[in-house]
C-alpha cells in the first residue's frame, strides 16, 4: 500500500488501515485524523508535518519514522515502537501512551505533554476529554479532579481510582470496574453507568440527572448522590467549586447549601429557595434568579454578569464585591443589602429610587472618580475608564485585559501584577504609577510619559511604546 492508496481510500470515508505496511511510505503533510493504524509497520515512514490527531497507533512500528512536527494530540501509542523515530516539533499533547511503549532514548513523554495509562498513574486534573480509554487498566490511579468530558471507559478497570470530583459528564463507563472506587462530587450528567460495577463506590454528592444510566437495580436514591433537576430538595447542600452550567434548578430547595466558588453560567435558579445559601466567588454569568429568595445569602464576590434578578429577595444579603455589571435587579428587594465594593455599570438596572453609590458600589464607567478606591483583583475586562480618576487606587492583580483608559487619571496608582492586555492608555496620566510585574501585551501606551513609572518585570511584547514603536 502507497500513500495515494491510502489518501484516496481516507478520503473516501475508510478509517480502518490495520495492520498495513506502510514501511518508508511518504504520508508526509496529510490530514489523517481519526486513522487506525493498529500494529502497522511505520518503519521508516515520512510522517512529518502530518495530523495523527486521535489515531489509534496501538502496537504500531514506527521505528526510524520521521514525525518532525506530526500532531499527534489524543492518538493512542499503546504498545506502539518509536524507538530512534524523530520527534522535534511534535505535538503529543493528550496523547495516551503506556508502559510498553518504546520512546527516543532520553524523550520525556510526560513533559511532551503525553498521558501514561496505567496502573496507579498520577492524572489529577488532566484533560483526557473524548478520548478513547476502552478496557484501559486505570487500577488505583488518580484521576482526581480530571476531565473526561465524553471519554470512552468501557469496560475500563478503575477499580480503587480516585474520581473525586471528575468531571464525567457524558462518559461511558458501561461494563467499567469501580469497584472501591471514588467518585465523591463528581459530575455524572448524561453518563452510562450500565452494567458498572459500583461495588463499595463512594457516590457520596456525585451530581446526576435524569439522563444519567445506572445499574439494573441500582437506586440512586438510596445513595447520597444529589439529582439535579427543577424542584429538586436540596437543603444544606454540599456543592462548593460544582459545575452547574446551563443547568435548570428552578423552584428548587438550595436552603443553607454551599454554592461557593462554581461555575453556575447560565444555571436557572428562578423562583428557588436560596435562603442563607453561600453563592460567594461563584460565576454567575446570565444566571436566571427572577423571584428567588436571596434573603441572608452570601454573593461576596461573585460575577452576576448579565444576571437577571427582577423580583429577587435579597433581604439581608452580602453582595460585597461582587460584580453586577448588566444585572438586572429592577424590582429587587434590597432592604438590608450590603453592597460595599460592589462593581456595576450604566446598564445595571437597580429599582426605582435606589442608589447603589450611597451603598458602596462603584460605578465603572467613563469620567468618573474612584480616587484611592481599592479595586485589587477585580475583573474589568473590556470595561470603558476613559477620562476616569483612579489616581491612588488598587487596581493591583485586576483584570483590565482589553480595558479603555485613554486620558484617565492613575497618578500614583498601584497595578502591580495587572493584566492589561490590550489595554488603551493612550494620554493616560501614569506618573508613580506602580505597574512592576503588569503584563501589558499588545497595550497601546502612546503620547504618556513613562519616566517615573514603575515597569520592573512587565511584559511589553507587542506594545505600542510613547514614541509609536513597537516594543519588541
Amino acid at each position: 500500500m502507497d500513500a495515494d492508496e491510502i489518501q484516496l481510500r481516507y478520503a473516501k470515508g475508510e478509517r480502518d488501515f490495520s495492520g498495513a505496511d506502510l514501511s518508508r511510505a511518504s504520508l508526509s503533510k496529510l490530514d489523517l485524523q481519526q486513522i487506525s493504524l493498529w500494529r502497522a509497520n511505520l518503519s521508516k515512514a515520512d510522517l512529518s508535518a502530518t495530523n495523527l490527531s486521535g489515531a489509534d497507533l496501538v502496537g504500531a512500528n514506527l521505528v526510524d519514522a520521521n514525525l518532525t512536527q506530526a500532531i499527534l494530540c489524543g492518538a493512542n501509542l499503546g504498545d506502539a515502537n518509536l524507538s530512534r523515530t524523530l520527534l522535534s516539533g511534535a505535538n503529543l499533547n493528550s496523547t495516551l501512551y503506556n508502559e510498553d511503549t518504546k520512546f527516543p532514548r532520553h524523550f520525556d513523554p510526560e513533559s511532551a505533554g503525553a498521558y501514561k495509562i496505567a496502573p496507579q498513574v498520577l492524572l489529577a486534573g488532566a484533560n483526557l476529554s473524548g478520548l478513547d480509554l476502552s478496557s484501559a487498566n486505570l487500577s488505583g490511579a488518580n484521576l482526581n479532579q480530571a476531565d473526561l468530558w465524553k471519554t470512552s471507559l468501557k469496560k475500563a478497570n478503575l477499580r480503587e481510582a480516585n474520581l473525586t470530583r471528575a468531571n464525567l459528564i457524558g462518559v461511558d463507563l458501561s461494563g467499567a470496574s469501580l469497584s472501591k472506587a471514588s467518585l465523591r462530587q463528581s459530575n455524572l450528567f448524561r453518563a452510562d453507568l450500565r452494567s458498572c460495577n459500583l461495588l463499595e463506590t463512594d457516590l457520596k454528592e456525585a451530581l446526576y440527572d435524569e439522563t444519567t444510566k445506572f445499574p439494573q437495580d441500582f437506586d440512586p436514591t438510596e445513595t447520597e448522590m444529589y439529582l439535579i433537576e427543577p424542584g429538586a430538595s436540596l437543603p444544606e447542600a454540599s456543592l462548593s467549586g460544582a459545575n452547574l452550567s446551563g443547568v435548570d434548578l428552578s423552584e428548587a430547595d438550595l436552603q443553607e447549601a454551599d454554592l461557593s466558588q462554581g461555575n453556575l453560567f447560565g444555571i436557572d435558579l428562578s423562583n428557588a429557595n436560596l435562603r442563607g445559601t453561600k453563592l460567594s466567588g461563584s460565576k454567575l454569568w446570565e444566571a436566571q434568579l427572577s423571584g428567588a429568595d436571596l434573603s441572608e445569602a452570601d454573593l461576596n464576590g461573585a460575577d452576576l454578569w448579565l444576571a437577571v434578578l427582577k423580583g429577587a429577595s435579597l433581604s439581608g444579603a452580602s453582595l460585597r464585591k461582587a460584580s453586577l455589571f448588566g444585572a438586572d435587579l429592577s424590582s429587587a428587594t434590597l432592604e438590608g443589602t450590603s453592597l460595599k465594593g460592589a462593581l456595576y455599570n450604566e446598564a445595571t438596572q437597580f429599582p426605582e429610587g435606589f442608589d447603589p453609590s450611597e451603598h458602596g458600589a462603584y460605578l465603572i464607567a467613563s469620567g468618573v472618580s474612584l480616587q484611592g478606591v481599592s479595586l485589587r483583583g477585580a475583573d474589568l475586562r473590556g470595561a470603558s475608564l476613559k477620562g476616569a480618576n483612579l489616581s491612588k487606587s488598587d487596581l493591583s492583580h485586576s483584570d483590565l485585559w482589553g480595558v479603555s483608559l485613554e486620558g484617565a487619571n492613575l497618578e500614583g496608582a498601584n497595578l502591580l501584577g495587572a493584566c492589561l492586555i490590550d489595554a488603551k492608555l493612550n494620554q493616560a496620566n501614569l506618573s508613580g504609577a506602580n505597574l512592576h510585574g503588569a503584563e501589558l501585551t499588545g497595550a497601546t501606551l502612546k503620547d504618556i510619559d513613562l519616566s517615573e513609572v514603575d515597569l520592573t518585570a512587565a511584559a511589553l511584547s507587542g506594545a505600542i511604546m510613547p514614541d509609536g514603536t513597537i516594543h519588541h
